[in-house]
Order: structure tokens, then C-alpha cells, then sequence
């Protein structure tokens, strides 16, 4: 018979249910099964081994619903290249964003992924939604104890090489990228992908019942484009990928009802960043049922505006939180884009929606919730324990570790019952 552990901390946030002082997780085979006040579990399971945690909160890990974490040492890449500081407008950031990454090779690309891998865990974080372009990379995620989806990244207007990529992807799928990461596919934009390729990858993704997230309504340069055909994006960037503009005539529409009319988003799919909807998009995203991944921080460095939370929130729209790459943000710590975005976003969500939010929610996002995100008996026993400078009383806590950001120090993680920054 397994033996049964007893993780005990000051407070114990389980997210789904009410926060319990003096609290404790009981744990049997890796998953939890029994969440209550420490005193009653010890009583009920005397058997049990106890691990104290003291002056601790144990809550979830944090899931980075949206991060690209092959870009982890883009500040170094852009330094050795002589183009340390990134543009302001959204357009020339892609076209920095693509020349320095251009002059890595796939070693560092490797080590790149590696170090994000790594970091990710000491932040807390116990799942990703993780964009990937460099298949032959594949290998750096095997070890990893991170649970979510790997999206494999497609771009482009010439279909033979769309139909290349997506035969590349269909090869690896045959095996998930680590123990218990997914497959995924990430159409990256309405404006990288013609009308035909971006039917050719939903219909690919449909085929082979794959998750799929995309960049969608995080610039006016975007809504710019696809409802006249004009703009930066038009003049710079189709002009920099030698793309023929005759190719991608405007759809006279916004960036979310080219996808959500055609019916080429599904339940279960996620869209990032969200920003530039109105009323009738959001609506059409809540008949999708999607989700939205919020990248504030990165939206707020390349100056593209914010995303209507109460409205998303109003609609019934799932929502998680994502860090995007470090070439738009300075951490992949989901604790502080939370705290950014408690911040930025002002009144728009209470302390306790932020927490589920970054938790929880981007679970669901990424299609694992019956698994992670969140404290309950049956769920894997993934939880993180985090200390603050001083720890306020019960009533306070939710509002302080939303506010706390780089304050929060992550002691342990613990994925599927395993302490992982042993």
C-alpha cells in the first residue's frame, strides 16, 4: 500500500474551493486525496508522513498558457547583434524579432529552449502552452516535468511548403514531446497565413484532433490590414517576406471574425492576446468557445493597447494569462505578469478571478484542467510553495499575492507528487 503524505502550510489555496488557515494536502500515489484544515486530516489519517511547510502558502502551480520559451535568450542574441533595444512599433518589432533570430543557429536555439524549460519551473510554473518553430529541437523537451501543449508554429503563404511543415509535424506527433506535454498547432496570424494556408492548417488540425492557439486582434496594424489591406503591415512587412499582396486580398472584416465565420475556430481552441474586439467579436468567441490567453505586459511594451477584461469576463470568456517571449517581456513568471496585470487592468477583476485566472484558467486553456490548476481530490498532486517577505492575515492574502510579483519566493513545486527543484 502507498504511503500517504501530509503537506501542511500557514494557508492552503486550493483555487476551486475557499482558502483554509492551517492547512494541508493529503497525498497518496501522486495525487491528491484530501484537501481540509490540517488538524482534521492528521486526525483522520494519523499514518500519514508530514512535510511542514511553516510560514508558507501552497496553492497551484501557475500555467504560462502562452510563452515562446525557444526565445528565452533573445536579449543576448539582440545584443550580440548590435540591436539591443526593440523597436516601439508593433510591425518593426516583427521585423527585429525575425532578423536576429535569423543568426541563431539550432545549438543555441536548443540551449535557448533548455534555459526556458528551467526557468519556468523555478518560477512556479507547472504548465505551458509553449509555441515551437524548431522541430528538430524536439528533443530538449523530453525530460521535461511540465504538463500542457507543445504548439507546433506554421507560417507562410506558399502552400507546398505549409503542406512540407504540416507532413514534418504530422511525423513527431506520433509522439508527444514529454511525458505529459501534448501536441498542438499554432497558426501563427490572419496576417502570416494566406486564406488557403490558414484552411490548409485548420483542416490539418481538425484532421488529427489537434489543439490549436493563434495571434489574433493584438494590433490596429492587424485589424488594419485585414479589413482594407493597407497599412505597416502591408508596406513592411509582406514587402520584407517577398509576399504578394494579390494573395491576401483584404477580408473587409476584423481579425476575429475571419476565423470565428468561417467556423475554423473550435471549443477547446485558444486565441492570444484579444485585444482589439468589439462587442460582436467577443460575442463570436464566446459561440466558439474559446479561450483568450492575456499577454499584457507584452502588449503593454509594444504599445498595441489592452484587452477588454470585463467584457471577457462580463461574456463568460474563459481566460489565462501568458507571459509571450522575452523579446517583448523581462520574466516568464506568471507572478508577474499577474501582478501587471492586477495592476494595468485596475478594477476589472477581483484578486481571487486574477489567481484563478493564472491558474486555473489557463488549465482549462489548455485542455488539462481535470489534472492541474487547481486543489481537489483526483487531481495530480502539482502544487507550488511560495513564501512573501510578510505574510498577511487570511482576509488579505488573495489581494498580496496578487500584488506581490518579484516579492514571491517559490520554495518548492511538486508535479504529479515529484519535488522538482530538488
Amino acid at each position: 500500500m502507498s504511503r500517504q503524505t501530509l503537506y501542511r502550510a500557514r494557508y492552503v489555496l486550493p483555487i476551486s474551493s475557499s482558502l483554509v488557515e492551517d492547512g494541508a494536502v493529503l497525498v497518496e500515489s501522486g495525487f491528491i486525496r484530501a484537501v481540509g484544515h490540517y488538524h482534521d486530516l492528521a486526525n483522520t489519517h494519523p499514518e500519514a508522513a508530514l512535510v511542514d511547510f511553516g510560514e508558507s502558502v501552497l496553492l497551484p502551480p501557475m500555467v504560462n498558457a502562452h510563452t515562446h520559451l525557444e526565445l528565452t535568450a533573445f536579449s543576448d542574441w539582440a545584443a550580440a547583434a548590435g540591436e539591443p533595444h526593440a523597436p516601439q512599433a508593433f510591425v518593426d518589432w516583427i521585423l527585429w524579432l525575425v532578423r536576429i533570430r535569423r543568426e541563431v543557429d539550432e545549438d543555441q536555439l536548443k540551449a535557448s529552449l533548455a534555459a526556458g524549460l528551467k526557468a519556468s519551473l523555478l518560477e512556479g510554473t507547472g504548465a505551458v502552452g509553449d509555441i515551437f518553430t524548431t522541430l528538430d529541437a524536439v528533443e530538449t523537451y523530453l525530460e521535461s516535468p511540465l504538463s500542457g501543449q507543445v504548439f507546433a508554429e506554421v507560417l507562410g503563404h506558399d502552400l507546398a511548403l505549409i503542406e512540407e511543415r504540416l507532413s514534418s509535424i504530422k511525423s513527431l506527433s506520433v509522439k508527444s514531446p514529454a511525458k505529459s506535454l501534448n501536441w498542438g498547432l499554432s497558426p501563427h496570424a490572419p496576417y502570416t497565413l494566406s486564406a488557403s494556408a490558414t484552411d490548409q492548417v485548420f483542416a490539418f488540425a481538425k484532421e488529427f484532433t489537434l489543439r490549436c492557439t493563434i495571434h489574433l486582434a493584438e494590433s490596429e496594424s492587424e485589424s488594419e490590414f485585414l479589413r482594407d489591406g493597407t497599412g505597416a503591415i502591408a508596406d513592411k512587412l509582406f514587402s520584407s517576406a517577398k509576399w504578394d499582396p494579390l494573395l491576401s486580398p483584404p477580408l473587409g472584416c476584423s481579425p476575429v471574425r475571419s476565423l470565428c465565420s468561417e467556423g475554423r475556430l473550435k471549443e477547446g481552441d485558444l486565441i492570444v492576446h484579444g485585444v482589439h474586439v468589439d462587442t460582436a467579436d467577443i460575442e463570436m468567441l464566446k459561440q466558439s468557445g474559446c479561450s483568450v490567453a492575456l499577454c499584457p505586459r507584452s502588449n503593454a511594451a509594444l504599445n498595441v493597447g489592452k484587452a477588454p477584461v470585463t467584457d471577457y469576463l462580463n461574456a463568460g470568456i474563459p481566460l489565462a494569462l501568458g507571459t509571450d517571449s522575452l523579446a517583448s517581456s523581462d520574466s516568464l513568471s506568471i507572478w508577474d505578469e499577474m501582478a501587471f496585470a492586477a495592476e494595468w487592468f485596475t478594477d476589472a477583476a477581483e484578486p481571487c478571478e486574477w489567481l484563478e485566472i493564472a491558474t486555473l484558467g489557463g488549465a482549462k486553456a489548455l485542455g488539462i484542467e481535470k489534472r492541474v490548476g487547481q486543489l481537489a481530490p483526483g487531481q495530480e498532486a502539482s502544487f507550488q510553495v511560495v513564501t512573501l517577505p510578510v505574510l498577511p492575515q487570511a482576509d488579505a492574502l488573495e489581494e498580496t499575492l496578487c500584488a506581490s510579483g518579484k516579492d514571491v519566493n517559490v520554495t518548492h513545486l511538486y508535479l504529479a507528487g515529484e519535488n522538482v527543484l530538488l
